[in-house]
């Protein structure tokens, strides 16, 4: 059995606006292992939430358009699947939490009719039963009150426990896969905890997660591996302990450098310069090169593959890789 649930080739993913036709996903590949917590980090517009509705094919289209990759999911390329059979496996073997609960929530229809319809979609059981289904797996997700809350509709709950509901909705089928989009950018520090404790409690053990953060924090505590994206591309990835000690990009060393340390005070938190560039206007080659301190004139030229460094599983795309991965980090 191949170690990989999840696989994706060379993804592009296109949109055609009025303002003009852009790459918001450019020759992205990757893998998710059986039972492995992968997180996917950068700043907002940089592709991160276009690739994972990419995976499941939910992006709105028009305006956007998988023109070019393969996305293979137990062995069955998701790309080529016509939408009947995609629909059996989200929410089923793939399921996805999403950014905003109270978006992603039918604001119409009451906590336990959405849970129970999710339920009976793939499930042959009765409404009462998907109903009795559905409080004990409130009750998991630690929500008071699991039967009363049933009859709530979203705008009654907290966003912690709308978020709770939305976990409860993506584990409820035992999926293969959880795709995890920035769950917790709405709730405070305590309660991001919490609910980032209960889906590594929840999940089974060959249960992988794809996370979408911009959080280092996060991936730290969370993830076993990491891919950094930056305006539609992977540019750099590996483990956990590779990224944190040893950066081989200049953009991942900038998102490090803008982690609070509390044991230096002093210090004012180091921003990377500039903005994430408009995907109507990327600059020519390295993406990041107008950001960069270590630019020169190839980055101009040339785009730089993802190539692997001195650990194989350690990879970056940047002429300079190679001698920032043996400097002494920070």
């Amino acid at each position: 059995m191949n170690d990989n649930l999840l696989e994706v080739s060379n993804l592009t993913v296109q949109f055609r606006t009025d303002e003009g036709t852009f790459d918001a996903v450019q020759d992205v590949s990757f893998e998710v292992g059986r039972g492995e917590i992968v997180g996917l980090v950068g700043e907002s517009g940089c592709g991160k939430s276009v690739t994972a509705l990419s995976i499941v094919r939910l992006i709105p289209s028009p305006p956007g358009y998988i023109t070019s990759g393969r996305i293979q999911f137990n062995g069955r390329d998701l790309a080529a699947l016509d939408i009947a059979d995609l629909r059996n496996i989200r929410g089923q073997a793939i399921s996805m939490i999403f950014q905003e609960p109270l978006s992603a929530l039918s604001p119409l229809q009451r906590i336990g009719t959405q849970l129970a319809e999710v339920l009976r979609m793939h499930r042959r059981i009765d409404k009462q039963q998907a109903l009795d289904t559905a409080a004990q797996w409130l009750e998991k997700v630690r929500i008071p009150n699991p039967r009363q809350r049933l009859q709530a509709y979203p705008h009654q709950l907290s966003g912690g426990m709308q978020q709770r509901v939305m976990i409860a909705m993506a584990l409820m089928l035992d999926p293969d896969l959880i795709i995890a989009d920035e769950p917790t950018t709405a709730l405070d520090v305590t309660i991001q905890a919490q609910v980032f404790k209960l889906i590594k409690e929840m999940r089974r053990e060959l249960t992988s997660i794809l996370l979408i953060t911009h959080d280092m924090g996060v991936v730290w505590e969370m993830c076993d591996r990491v891919m950094v994206m930056y305006a539609s591309k992977i540019v750099e990835s590996g483990t956990k302990e590779q990224l944190f000690d040893h950066p081989a990009h200049p953009y991942t060393r900038g998102l490090l450098r803008s982690i609070p340390k509390l044991t230096k005070k002093s210090d004012r938190l180091k921003a990377i310069a500039g903005y994430v560039p408009s995907p109507l206007n990327y600059p020519s080659g390295c993406h990041f090169r107008d950001r960069c301190e270590y630019a020169f004139d190839r980055c101009a030229r040339e785009i730089p593959d993802l190539f692997a460094l001195e650990d194989s599983t350690h990879r970056a795309a940047c002429f300079v890789a190679a001698r920032l991965v043996r400097e002494p980090w920070e």
